[in-house]
């Protein structure tokens, strides 16, 4: 399987978007023996997630060499990819990546002598972690346990690691018999930074990240995608083809916007509710939902003047509570696990919630330097009626996201499917509507 445009027909050195060129795909069998199944895919799909700490993947197998029968596969064989891509400027892109084969599915006999199939592929680190448990005890700031967690105990290779090691709250106890993965998971679900929820994720062509919220929206966008009706340009052109780089094909939404259960889930306003069993005593803390809080755009979601009941939305901050048992002296020199980060747990909620308030589905041609946890700057054109040619840009929707997972196809050509995700609008509400009316 291979799609590698290299010079265009009018003698032009400038490279289409979706080539690329599956170079190798090394299936390592139980035995250490080695076959290069590359003329036998169909198609590979590499999947990337915000809330994911191993990429996935499937690669599907026209087999007419009875490949399976002779490696006898059977789920756990090691499989090494290798892609690249041509640039603009002469070099080249190349994406190196081991699997191990999770599970081999929808098998079919085209012919006696044909077969297809697929593999359902995972991160060697992933594979590995569904071997063991961790029962020991810790003391540390989660994002140092989790470092130490990925090389320790997962063999991953540091300089493949990017961890934030400044999560602030040291935390003490004995690790409750757990995969390293689901362990991570659980270190990660207890990361705060002032208020800011931590991610740790895999990229295609980044590593493993681990990193807070904020360094997220702070950091300055990857690049601008435009939804746009076509422009005349020269097919092939070095033009055309950076415009196809930056074009949006397709775009959809499910939106997820509804006050009604962000508001449940303490998008606005929650209350943290403490008992200490070693003191007995109960202490109660709230937050609510600013407009000068960590957003990725200037305004907020909550139009002017939202009130329930006559009073602000952000104010009912009994609209969703959280529990938690303490024992204060549980251990010495340092907090528990089980020990809140005060208001930070409440804020980190909220910021997760806000950000699942607008989401949008698009299509766009392969770029194996962009991944999850970037941002981008999202431009859409405005419809217009008909007889109008003033195209202005959608306020509601254009804006800056968070990629929160891609989907790369491998199949003709090169394409990524993204997930993106906003917490806010570059202009008001109020001013959006009156500019619509």
């Amino acid at each position: 399987m291979s799609n590698y445009n290299s010079k265009l027909a009018n003698g032009s050195d400038a490279i289409v978007p979706s080539s690329y060129e599956l170079q190798e795909a090394i299936l390592t069998s139980s035995n250490g023996t080695e076959y290069n199944i590359v003329d036998l895919v169909a198609s590979l799909s590499i999947e990337e997630s915000l809330y994911s700490g191993s990429l996935q993947g499937e690669v599907s197998i026209l087999d007419a060499a009875q490949m399976l029968e002779k490696v006898k596969c059977v789920s756990g064989e090691g499989l090494h990819v290798v892609l690249k891509r041509r640039l603009n400027n002469g070099q080249q892109d190349k994406y190196s990546h081991k699997f191990r084969i999770a599970e081999i599915h929808s098998y079919a006999k085209l012919s006696p002598g044909t077969a297809t199939y697929v593999f359902t592929l995972v991160s060697e680190h992933a594979y590995i972690s569904q071997s063991k448990t961790i029962s020991k005890p810790f003391a540390n700031v989660p994002g140092q346990l989790i470092k130490n967690i990925c090389i320790d105990e997962l063999s991953i290779d540091e300089k493949n690691l990017s961890i934030n090691t400044e999560t602030k709250q040291t935390i003490v106890g004995v690790y409750p018999r757990m995969r390293p993965m689901y362990l991570i998971n659980w270190l990660v679900r207890r990361s705060y930074d002032n208020g800011s929820p931590f991610f740790f994720y895999e990229t295609l062509g980044q590593g493993i990240v681990f990193d807070s919220y904020e360094n997220i929206v702070n950091k300055e966008s990857y690049r601008e995608y435009k939804y746009a009706p076509n422009v005349n340009t020269i097919v092939g052109s070095e033009e055309n083809n950076k415009i196809l780089a930056r074009k949006i094909l397709t775009l959809s939404s499910e939106f997820n916007m509804s006050q009604y259960m962000s508001m449940a889930a303490g998008a606005y306003s929650s209350t943290l509710h403490t008992i200490d069993i070693a003191t007995k005593s109960y202490e109660t803390l709230s937050h609510s939902y600013s407009d000068k809080d960590l957003k990725l755009n200037a305004n907020g979601v909550l139009p002017k003047g939202s009130t329930i009941e006559d009073r602000p939305i952000e104010q009912h901050s009994d609209s969703t509570n959280f529990y938690i048992s303490l024992n204060s002296q549980a251990v010495s020199g340092g907090s528990s696990y089980q020990a809140p980060a005060n208001s930070d747990i409440l804020a980190a909620n909220a910021y997760i919630q806000n950000m699942d308030s607008l989401e949008l589905n698009v299509e766009i041609f392969g770029d194996f330097n962009l991944s999850v946890g970037m941002t981008i700057d999202i431009n859409i054109v405005k419809s217009v009626d008909a007889g109008d040619t003033k195209r202005g840009k959608d306020l509601f929707l254009s804006g800056k996201y968070i990629v929160s997972s891609i989907v790369h196809d491998f199949k003709d050509e090169y394409r990524m499917k993204l997930l993106l995700k906003k917490d806010s609008f570059i202009e008001s509400l109020d001013n959006i509507q009156e500019r619509d009316i």
